[in-house]
């Protein structure tokens, strides 16, 4: 049953998947939800940026496409060895590693932004404070996460039960981890044809103790 399904039966489903990672992934670099994040991305200023569940780059390489002409770096990880393979195959120079999403092999501080989309979904809610205070231990100014966001409990257990998805209240769970300014954007039905989810684009700043 789908709402059974657990972030480790996720991470397992993941891990072992074979697909075209070229065709079916990389090759979608221009789906229409991806233009909005490179169009949050532009309302701030950055050089570098991470992305945690970055499969083999499609996110990665639209924002190479939105940004040329400065000087970025650019950064991803997956729990999938062959998306990993291909992604550094199209990304010639990005910082690309295979791993899980709760321990990111990066230093502390080590990108501006990192961003996630539709990664977070399949982590459930025993582990999902771990995911973000891991995004948060790497992050060094922003986090953009493309996901499943609302307010209501009712609707993201609804969720839970008719496609075994997560969501959460991310404003009440980045406010719990010190992160503020959190500004959401809805994603309009173009963006995303079919989905009927609460799909939604976070932007927050992350709040760190002075002592």
């Amino acid at each position: 049953m789908r709402f059974l399904r657990s972030t480790a039966h996720h991470k397992k489903y993941w891990i072992h998947r074979q697909i075209d990672w070229q065709k079916d992934y990389s090759s979608t670099w221009n789906h229409p939800h991806r233009f909005l994040i490179s169009g949050i991305l532009k309302t701030f200023n950055w050089v570098s940026l991470f992305e945690i569940g970055c499969g083999s780059g499609a996110n990665l390489i639209n924002i190479v496409k939105s940004f040329q002409g400065k000087t970025i770096q650019l950064g991803g990880s997956d729990i999938n060895p062959e998306a990993i393979r291909v992604a550094q195959e199209t990304l010639k120079g990005a910082v690309l590693k295979v791993g899980s999403g709760d321990d990111v092999i990066m230093s502390d501080d080590s990108a501006d932004v990192v961003l996630t989309d539709a990664f977070l979904i399949y982590v459930g809610p025993r582990e999902i404070d771990n995911y973000i205070r891991e995004i948060k231990r790497i992050t060094r100014s922003y986090v953009v996460l493309c996901e499943f966001h609302s307010t209501s409990l009712y609707d993201r257990i609804k969720l839970k039960w008719k496609s075994g998805y997560n969501a959460y209240n991310y404003i009440k769970l980045l406010q719990k981890h010190g992160f503020y300014d959190i500004i959401t954007y809805k994603l309009p039905p173009e963006a995303w044809p079919g989905d009927t989810y609460p799909r939604f684009i976070l932007k927050a700043k992350i709040g760190r103790k002075l002592w």
